[in-house]
């Protein structure tokens, strides 16, 4: 693992091999945002911050639901908020009469 770095972090002794996918899934991601992109955001944070502006950026959870031409989308930062919003968000279609 030459230039390599891994992390270890404990995982709890009852979690699901699907629940260890998704972790894995979620730090690539993020190293991915972070690292693998090009720098242009960057250079563009230091430009608004140099023009006054206070910035603040995270990753969020973001979840769509279609129902035949019905589209919701809902984000947030937790599973719970975004699913939440999203049934709250289908919940008023089928209350403005959609089946």
């Amino acid at each position: 693992m030459d230039g390599q770095q891994v992390l270890h972090i404990n995982l709890p002794e009852e979690i699901s091999p699907a629940n260890v996918e998704l972790l894995k899934a979620t730090f690539q991601a993020i190293m991915a945002l972070r690292c693998d992109c090009s720098s242009e955001w960057d250079r563009r944070l230091r430009e608004l911050e140099l023009d006054g502006w206070r910035v603040h950026w995270k990753l969020t959870w973001v979840a769509d639901a279609k129902r035949g031409e019905d589209y919701e989308q809902a984000s947030g930062k937790t599973l719970d908020e975004v699913f939440s919003q999203l049934q709250q968000l289908t919940r008023l279609d089928t209350l403005a009469g959609c089946p």
